[in-house]
């Protein structure tokens, strides 16, 4: 049995597309686990074995013990044991522990046993890409030996890809314009929760930038300019708000229980969202300046953050070409079936289906069917 497996460790989501290769028919699925992780007691996972009722699906009850840790990952992180995302937490450390949670998960729903071979991608920020020979090494020793819900799995790793956030992206392009990419001046922006970043390429040599501007950003700055507010409801009404604050999607976050109290509170939160809102697209505009030349060809923006500030990205690289996405975001919607802007989760896909097409195109397992399976993409 062999699982090829594409990852995203975001602090937002966990975005995942794996495929069973031994399988019939060779069809890719989408993945998804709430961020969240916590390190935990054995004596507390104890508790929430002898107190369970019934036995949720393995992607919402996901712990697992590795060298006698324990961890919590995923929904069961966040509503059980009530886990928060600590954006200053390195992704790559966090990424062991949920890559034994999502294959452990993807073996119980798919029936794979706890013995078999997997070809593994990796995205991570530019900053944290350096690290990728010691995550390679702690995968390949956490995968060999570790239990998923009290069952032990010895997996062999055996193909581990890396790419900085960008790389599905750009790898997909790159085959497009084929000789051609190493004649561009290319930029590839993710705008992601925690982080934004900048890859460059100049006659095909690379250089790079991370920096902590995601979304995450400008909504620690509302939050801490109101009453009470958490950055879930924040996110969420100004995600369905646009680039322009509307009202109706603010009514939900008054805490107040008299209305004449609820309308003020309710102005106050959309004026503290638009002034801020202005400083963050400024300090993105600044930021994008000093790190992307004005000579580049093409520009290749990505990232879910990418679609709230579409109109500012425009503006600010009107001489260039822009790529969003990579034009993937279509083949995302068709390969799984997605609803027209599904929560921008086609866009928030499409650098990991970027690069589980790299992927599959480097192995070949078993030999017969390497033709089927990329046709198939």
């Amino acid at each position: 049995m062999y699982l090829l497996l594409a990852l995203d460790p975001g602090t937002s989501l966990t975005k995942m597309i794996y495929r069973i290769l031994s399988s019939i028919p060779y069809k890719p699925e989408l993945f998804c686990m709430e961020p969240e992780l916590i390190s935990v007691t054995k004596e507390s996972i104890d508790l929430y074995e002898s107190g369970k009722i019934n036995s949720p699906s393995p992607e919402n009850e996901s712990w697992i013990e590795l060298e006698q840790e324990y961890y919590a990952v995923g929904f069961l992180a966040q509503k059980h044991f009530e886990a928060r995302i600590k954006l200053s937490e390195l992704k790559y450390e966090n990424a062991i522990p949920k890559v034994l949670a999502a294959v452990g998960a993807i073996a119980l729903r798919e029936g794979l046993g706890n013995n078999f071979k997997l070809g593994l991608a990796l995205l991570l920020p530019y900053g944290e890409w350096e690290d990728r020979e010691r995550l390679e090494r702690g995968l390949t020793a956490a995968l060999s030996n570790f239990c998923f819900r009290g069952q032990q799995f010895s997996i062999c790793l055996e193909c581990f890809e890396c790419k900085p956030e960008g790389g599905g992206l750009m790898l997909t392009r790159s085959k497009k314009l084929g000789a051609d990419f190493n004649l561009l001046h290319i930029a590839v922006l993710m705008f992601g929760f925690r982080d934004i970043s900048v890859v460059l390429f100049e006659r095909g040599l690379s250089s790079g930038r991370t920096e902590n501007l995601g979304l995450a950003w400008m909504l620690e700055r509302i939050k801490n300019r109101t009453s009470g507010q958490n950055l879930q409801g924040l996110l969420l009404a100004i995600h369905q708000s646009g680039s322009t604050i509307k009202q109706k999607y603010f009514k939900s976050l008054a805490r107040s229980r008299k209305a004449e109290f609820q309308a003020d509170e309710i102005t106050q939160i959309m004026e503290v969202s638009a002034m801020i809102r202005k400083e963050y697209c400024n300090k993105v505009a600044d930021w994008l300046k000093s790190s992307v030349p004005s000579n580049v060809d093409l520009v290749i923006i990505g990232g879910g953050t990418a679609e709230y500030l579409s109109s500012e990205l425009k503006a600010l690289f009107s001489n260039a070409q822009i790529s969003w996405a990579a034009e993937l975001e279509e083949d995302v919607r068709q390969a799984f079936n997605l609803p027209p802007q599904k929560d921008a989760l086609c866009i928030r896909m499409t650098d990991v289906y970027g690069l589980f097409r790299y992927l599959q195109s480097q192995v070949v397992y078993p030999p017969v069917l390497t033709s089927t399976i990329t046709k198939e993409l």
